[in-house]
């Protein structure tokens, strides 16, 4: 076996050990990745699959690299540790964007100093094809939530049907439907792109038409997800909101966008018969014309193949899935484990408390001290994610006893039912009190003097 050959084993295999390495000595990071990952219904449940895709062509494109020598890279050791000391410093601040930024990063430049940057330059494709699997794309939810009430109210607007659109509330005579996080359609938006994305590289068409299937698979993820909202809609409006589509609609909207999305790969078949470039000799043509049609059709059973687990996927944990009934928050009994995360060791105490004239509980959470450094609050998550999604979040000011306390308002609405709610909570050490978790995160530090006092959460639910 030549040197050649053998490195283009051994680069690629290397190149994913690194990765094994770093998640070793990040392990908080890289679980915050396949946590992502594994909440399918949620905008980065595709991540394993873009993942796998990756894997698949760092080992294909290293098939065709030629061992090259490169420069002195050793200036890279410090940026291997000015990243390193960026991801500690964002897990103490539970900065996760940072953390997972920081990883990918440093990933990067480990493979860049130690296999060289020629290598990276030639793998680059699914390098930078592993960003749509990076959770930084969730930042843009609220906007496509606007951008769904606003097309959806623009198409109801040539209906009949009577509904009144506040915000992103689409009340009928027969319930209120709302345009929350999860129908924001970010996770079509995603798919599309990527899927487009993979379809046109390497296919032998100019930078132009790349460019309108990369827009037309984007356009089609967003209008995909317009379509499953005005459907929800007309559904709820004519079966009286009791479709079971209604409250279990993911797999609906998957099937919708298999349909979809089919039209990239219609576009992309036709444009690269028609305009791709073969201008050689008859022979030589006909080779090309083989050779991207061969690319295509394993281009096109990739696409549809990831496409069709998706929504088998959707379907299998839609089936197992077992009937969940949450207690409605006007009954006076309170079952705090499904409100808030259950996230950490802590002690517990609920007691009713008067706000603004009305009657309210009061839930207390003290958690116990483990480990410095450890996360003791449910920081990344104060409510129960399998029950309730939030709606809006602000800074509120209500009056306990007389004493005015900052708080954090959440809205919430219930997955399994079309219940909205309302919760305050902050977070407090001894006798102070804050909102911020990132400076409840710094009073953790006074447990490495003193662990008497405990953080607590406090939690004021008015039914």
């Amino acid at each position: 076996m030549t040197l050649s050959s053998l490195k283009q084993l051994l680069y690629p295999s290397a190149t994913l050990i690194f990765l094994l390495v770093l998640c070793y000595f990040f392990p908080a990071t890289a679980n915050s990745y396949i946590d992502k990952w594994s909440k399918f219904d949620e905008s980065l449940g595709h991540g394993f699959l873009i993942f796998a895709i990756v894997i698949f062509e760092i080992f294909r494109l290293s098939r065709s690299f030629s061992y090259k020598k490169d420069k002195n890279r050793h200036y890279l050791l410090l940026v291997v540790i000015l990243l390193s000391i960026l991801i500690e410093v964002s897990l103490f601040l539970d900065i996760l964007i940072f953390q997972q930024f920081g990883l990918y990063f440093l990933w990067l430049t480990i493979i860049c100093y130690i296999l060289g940057f020629n290598y990276v330059k030639h793998i680059s494709f699914p390098l930078l094809f592993l960003l749509f699997a990076v959770p930084f794309w969730e930042f843009s939810n609220t906007f496509f939530v606007d951008l769904t009430t606003q097309a959806v109210t623009f198409f109801l607007g040539f209906s009949d049907l009577t509904v009144f659109i506040y915000n992103n509330y689409i009340e009928t005579p027969f319930g209120v439907i709302v345009v929350a996080e999860g129908c924001s359609g970010i996770r079509y938006f995603e798919i599309g792109f990527a899927l487009a994305v993979y379809a046109v590289h390497g296919e032998n068409i100019s930078w132009r038409l790349k460019l309108l299937v990369i827009i037309t698979g984007i356009a089609l993820g967003i209008i995909t997800n317009w379509i499953r909202v005005l459907g929800l809609i007309y559904i709820g409006y004519w079966s009286e909101m009791k479709s079971p589509l209604m409250t279990e609609h993911d797999n609906y909207g998957f099937v919708l966008f298999f349909i979809v999305i089919s039209g990239v790969i219609l576009l992309l078949n036709y444009l690269t018969k028609r305009y791709s470039f073969e201008k050689a000799s008859p022979k030589l043509t006909q080779f090309k014309v083989l050779s991207i049609n061969k690319m295509m059709l394993i281009k096109m059973a990739v696409v549809i193949t990831v496409l069709i687990l998706m929504t088998l996927i959707t379907a299998k944990k839609l089936s197992i899935a077992l009937p969940v009934t949450i207690e409605s928050p006007a009954t006076n009994v309170l079952d705090s484990s499904k409100l808030l995360s259950s996230f950490g060791s802590f002690s517990e105490t609920i007691e009713s408390q008067d706000v603004a004239n009305k009657k309210c509980h009061l839930i207390t959470r003290t958690y116990n001290f483990v480990v410095p450094g450890d996360d003791v609050l449910p920081y990344k998550e104060v409510i129960s994610s399998e029950y309730y999604s939030t709606i809006a979040s602000t800074d509120k000011s209500i009056q306990i006893n007389g004493e005015a306390i900052a708080t954090k308002s959440l809205k919430l609405s219930a997955r399994y039912k079309k219940d909205i709610a309302e919760l305050y909570y902050w977070y407090q050490y001894a006798d102070y009190k804050m909102t911020n978790k990132y400076i409840a995160k710094l009073f953790e530090i006074s447990y490495l003097f003193d662990d008497k006092d405990k953080m607590s959460l406090k939690v004021i639910w008015c039914p």
